[in-house]
């Protein structure tokens, strides 16, 4: 108990600065969304704006899209970067090397990568013409649904697996090597000794990179807006994009507002469902 009122006095300056920064814009975000801020007229509406939002299909098919790119990305990012842990654990001058190139574009910025895929996913870019003649003449990730989707999730694993692997190789790296011994000894598999021995010590941090991930992925923007557009039609239109329309170029700020607070609250379920789910719903300060 006297850990745990240690841990949260040592994190209370942060919580009041976050709390300061984040509490702000979400009272400007309500008084915005009750009425029609920047308009010719200002008026109060009330809840209008959240009724006329489940009733828009373009906001429900864009958070579909939010959430079902969310879990894909995660469902491969964090196993591959679990696995290429394992794999490059033990300290050399190849795993260094490759571990440093698996690293490296997560240091690139989001505008930066989603260029660099839309030259790469052309016709005539190094990954059009691969995958192209793969699908003998058929990818076309701005024309085909399915091929944007791929393109895009692979462009996502692409840029993030880096990160999910380098906090699951100090996880790893951290192990305490006498719980998987006593295992061995007692004759358990290889699956029983990660299940039991190892899994339960790297919870935490496969908690904090899971949560990183799931909200930066449901607030993906830069790099999907310049590969495709929201293309082809709507169907690469996530919710992030999808405010920005309404909230920027149609300059109806009252209901983009409205959008941005469901979809915060959104993230926050999210976000501590996970939580709860990986952690047997104790949280991260027990």
């Amino acid at each position: 108990m006297g850990q745990r009122k240690l841990l949260l006095a040592l994190l209370l300056p942060a919580i009041i600065v976050t709390a300061f920064v984040g509490l702000l814009p979400m009272f400007a975000l309500i008084n915005y969304a009750l009425q029609t801020p920047f308009e010719t007229r200002n008026v109060f509406v009330g809840i209008l704006h959240f009724r006329d939002m489940f009733h828009d299909y373009r906001f429900r098919d864009a958070v579909l899209r939010s959430v079902a790119f969310a879990g894909v990305a995660l469902g491969i990012e964090l196993p591959l970067g679990l696995g290429l842990a394992y794999l490059l654990r033990k300290p050399s001058v190849i795993n260094s090397i490759i571990t440093a190139l698996v690293a490296l574009p997560t240091l690139f910025p989001p505008v930066t990568i989603g260029m660099m895929w839309l030259l790469m996913a052309r016709k005539n870019g190094p990954l059009g013409m691969i995958v192209d003649w793969l699908m003998r003449g058929a990818y076309d990730p701005f024309g085909n649904t399915l091929h944007a989707w791929g393109t895009v999730i692979l462009m996502d694993v692409w840029h993030w697996t880096g990160l999910t692997f380098l906090v699951c190789l100090a996880a790893v790296s951290s192990i305490d090597e006498s719980y998987v011994i006593s295992a061995r000894t007692e004759g358990a598999t290889r699956w029983q000794v990660f299940k039991y021995a190892e899994f339960p010590q790297i919870v935490p941090p496969l908690t904090f990179v899971a949560l990183l991930r799931l909200i930066d992925a449901l607030k993906i923007f830069d790099e999907v807006y310049i590969l495709t557009g929201g293309g082809p039609g709507l169907n690469t239109e996530f919710i992030t994009q999808y405010i920005r329309t309404i909230g920027i170029e149609q300059w109806i700020v009252g209901y983009a507002s409205a959008m941005s607070l469901v979809f915060l609250f959104t993230v926050l379920i999210l976000s501590w469902t996970m939580l709860m789910v990986l952690t047997g719903g104790r949280g991260l300060i027990e």
